[in-house]
């Protein structure tokens, strides 16, 4: 019986390392690391260079230096992007911009000024859900050491939906918790 469970635990091992889908090593405390950015489809998204940024300061954050080059980092960190069309929500009506003008008609002396007024009304926008996958390996190896992913859902052109707000709060998000691994995907209000 000794020699038939020890078969199956050699045979899980085994298994586990060629999957190369659980994590392979302890996270390290910091170091090099390039990060290499995609979408999950694999269309280009304008937006990636505002996420890889986001995700380089969270980083630094934790310890680690990003390198352009990942042939000299000591880690890999893949980050995946994805954005789904969820539908439409409503948002403020922008109500323009305050504004100072000197003068006044004909040379006269004064100034104008304009003060817009909030309108109550809103507009429809579309709502987006993003998801943020960070993964690390160790360069050259096909061993996770560490993964987790943010979502959120946010208004498209809207201050908060914003690219770089949106990649800020989602790389903090991924990465609050690191070196400890997330247990599930972090939601983001």
């Amino acid at each position: 019986m000794k020699k038939k469970t020890a078969l199956i635990v050699a045979a899980a091992m085994v298994l586990m390392s060629v999957w190369g889908g659980a994590l392979s090593a302890a996270p390290p405390d910091g170091g090099t690391i390039s990060i290499e950015p995609k979408t999950a489809n694999g269309d280009y998204d304008a937006s990636l260079p505002a996420f890889v940024n986001a995700a380089s300061d969270a980083l630094a954050a934790k310890g680690f230096t990003t390198l352009e080059d990942p042939g000299h980092a000591a880690y890999v960190a893949e980050l995946t992007l994805s954005r789904t069309e969820v539908g439409t929500g409503t948002a403020k009506a922008s109500t323009g911009r305050s504004d100072v003008m000197p003068g006044g008609a004909g040379g006269s002396v004064g100034a104008g000024i304009v003060i817009p007024l909030p309108t109550g009304q809103s507009r429809l926008v579309a709502l987006q859900r993003i998801r943020m996958e960070v993964r690390i390996r160790k360069r050259g190896e096909d061993g996770i050491v560490w993964d987790g992913a943010a979502v959120t859902v946010r208004a498209a052109d809207t201050k908060k939906g914003a690219d770089e707000v949106v990649a800020s709060d989602l790389s903090q998000a991924v990465l609050r918790s690191y070196p400890a691994q997330p247990e599930d995907v972090v939601g983001v209000p």
